[in-house]
Parts: C-alpha cells; structure tokens; sequence
C-alpha cells in the first residue's frame, strides 16, 4: 500500500532530537529568516498559532475575507474570534482567492485579508495588497502549504503575519505545531504573550506523546506497514477536518494548549536543512505525473510553474465520486485524498455569511483528487500511480 503522504525523515531527524542544546528559539528564528521575516512564534498547533493571531489583533464584528475553498480550521478560528467570514471565489488555475472577485467583497468594514497558498500555488500578495490600497488592512499569510526555499525564494513573505504548519503531511514536519512570523514588533510581542500565557503549558504526558508519535512518523508510512494499518483500519480512512470540529479560539482545549518542545523544533532544524531537496523532488514527481496523464479525457492536470511548490499534485476529475475514485485507488494499493471536500460557505456553520455563489470553490470541492507526492516516492511508483489513474478511465470506456 502506498500511502497518501509520508514526512521526508531519515536518521538525522532522531540524531538531531536526542541532541541537546539548541530548540525552540533557535528555531523560530530560522523559520523566520527562511520567511523573510524579522520574528517568528512557535506553537504545539498550527491552529494555536491562529487564535494567538486573532487575540493579538482584537479586531470585533469586524470582515475577515478568505477564500470559500481552504482548510476548515481558519473559518473556525475567524468564527470564534468573534468577527465576521467574508468568503471570495478561487480561481482554478491555481485554487487561490481570485483576485477580481476580492475587489468586490471589500467594504468600509473590512479589517483583514487571508492570503491562501493552496497546494504549493502562491497568490499574488503584491496583487492583493495593491487591490486593498489601505495600509489598515491586514494580510494573513497561510503558508502551511508553501514554505519558502530561501529568503530569497520568490515570492517570499510579503504579508503582515504569516502561519506556518508542520504537520505529517507538510513540506517540513515537526510531528505537529506551526510558527507565527511577523515583520511588526508589536504584534509579535502580543502573540508571544499570549503563547506563553495561554498556551505554553508542559507535561510529561504531553513530551512522552509527541515522541510516540515522531518515533511513529520513521514506522508507519512504510508501504508494508503501512498497509498492515490499513488493511486493519487504523490508518488512512480518517477525515482530517469536519464541519463539527470543535474549536474554540478564546480558550483552546487539552492538549491545543501545551507548549511546543524543543525536541521538535530541532526535528524542525533538520527538516529546513533538506526544504530544497524535498521541493525539488515534489516538482519531479509533478512533471513525471504530468507527462504520464496527458490525454485523459475531462481531467484536469495542475499547471507547472516554476513558483510552485507542489505540497499535493491536485487533478480535477468531474466524475470523481461516480467512478469510486478513491475506492477504486486504494482497490489498486494507493491512498489518495479527496482535499477538501466541501466549500466553505455550504457547510452550517458558515452558510449565513454566504453572499453569492462560489461556482469555483464548488466545483473543486467536487472534483478535487490529491495523489501521493513526497520525497521518497520513487519514480517507479510515480508511474505505477499514475498508470493506476489512467486504468480507472480505459476500464470504464471499456464497459461505457
């Protein structure tokens, strides 16, 4: 069974977490310079680092736009923040918020802007703030899908606050947990404080799990163990986010409160040092895909561009659900993932802030197929994957 996603770890990874010495601030520091940021916060999740942002900026009732297609978690945070989910329609050539469609959402009201960097795919945050023309408002950066190479990587943090991830199935993997990096003094102070004094909380429970799972992280992404897992499913079959996630940004519950140890972030180290490695593999991965998918009729192919990142190689297949796509790959031994599946402003929570319609965040919602792109994916399960891909849409001309 090849597994949807598996974090580039080998020995250094463990070496570096046994290593005493360097961790925490050391790595947000480097997170930052990698940003092309002055400061950097670290959190135990991606989504602590979230409501720390929102605290610190103490906006009310005030218009946050998003995009109508991204992670879940970010309208969560909003929501609970108290202030109000203005969604923008993406543009499909690249599943970020479309820019013409931005210009029309923006009121007296708004107060901040979340730039998406979906699927490895940068916006063009120069674009959204020349549109917005007001210093006042706020530009979020959600990097959890593209971190930049260098900080001279173009295009490089350009926002007012920038969210980093560093979850299983990111670029870097630090087990779990994010940084918050900012250009401002101010608003980094008022993040920091609001880690250390909400959620900086430490445990040997905590460090005892964090470990389980990064020892979990070199075992249980291996095909054969992978597929033991699965077959007895344990692995795999998990949503990573539903419309009832709880989540509370004014008090985070258990563990989302606990402190982000230095063992990870000397994990983190080590993954910055291979970024350019793991990059330039996904963008291998992504030719090779392409070059064995042309021709397929109705499915569209990512577009390659040198800017791109390639976190998730994404094709859009209308009859996805029809044909059992993700059934049928996992019948064949590969998981793929349906990321996301659901436009924002349909699910309950949201669907009082809808204005109009978001035909694009809909029809990705629909048809979106992520398939396995990581570093140690060799090239002959590239093609296996992709010959899979193809033998689903021969079979059915066959029996159509």
């Amino acid at each position: 069974m090849i597994p949807f996603y598996r974090p580039y770890f080998d020995y250094s990874e463990f070496l570096a977490a046994l290593r005493p010495g360097v961790g925490r601030i050391e790595f947000e520091a480097a997170v930052a310079k990698r940003m092309g940021a002055r400061y950097g916060v670290a959190f135990a999740y991606g989504r602590s680092g979230i409501a720390a942002s929102f605290k610190a900026l103490k906006f009310e009732q005030a218009e946050i736009v998003l995009p109508a297609y991204t992670c879940i978690v970010m309208a969560q945070a909003l929501l609970a923040s108290g202030n109000r989910p203005v969604f923008v329609d993406i543009d499909l050539t690249n599943y970020n918020m479309d820019l013409n469609a931005l210009r029309a959402a923006l009121t007296p009201h708004t107060r901040a802007i979340i730039a998406t960097h979906l699927y490895g795919y940068p916006t063009d945050v120069d674009a959204i703030r020349a549109i917005v023309g007001n210093a006042q408002i706020v530009i979020i950066e959600d990097c959890a899908q593209r971190l930049p190479v260098s900080p001279n990587d173009s295009p490089h943090f350009r926002g007012d606050i920038g969210l980093c991830s560093f979850g299983p199935n990111k670029e870097v993997c630090t087990v779990q947990g994010g940084v918050v990096v900012t250009n401002s003094l101010d608003l980094y102070q008022k993040i920091k404080n609001y880690r250390d004094q909400e959620l900086n909380r430490l445990s040997l429970k905590t460090w005892a799990k964090r470990w389980i799972r990064l020892l979990a992280n070199y075992l249980v992404f291996h095909k054969p163990v992978y597929g033991l897992l699965h077959g007895w499913g344990l692995v795999g079959l998990d949503k990573r986010f539903t419309e009832n996630s709880n989540f509370e940004a004014a008090k985070l519950p258990g563990d989302y409160a606990t402190a982000y140890m230095d063992f990870q972030a000397r994990v983190g180290l080590a993954q910055l040092r291979k970024l350019e490695t793991i990059v330039s593999r996904h963008r291998a991965l992504a030719e090779l895909y392409t070059q064995e998918l042309q021709g397929i009729p109705n499915v569209t192919l990512p577009p390659i561009l040198p800017e791109a990142h390639y976190t998730y190689y994404t094709l859009r297949i209308p009859q996805r659900d029809a044909l059992n796509f993700r059934s049928q790959m996992l019948f064949r031994g590969v998981s793929v993932d349906e990321t996301y599946e659901y436009s924002l402003p349909t699910l309950k929570p949201y669907r009082s802030y809808a204005k109009t319609q978001y035909p694009g965040a809909m029809q990705a919602a629909r048809q979106v197929v992520n398939l396995p792109i990581y570093p140690h994916l060799s090239v002959t399960s590239g093609r296996y994957i992709a010959n899979d891909v193809r033998s689903i849409f021969e079979n059915r001309l066959h029996y159509d």
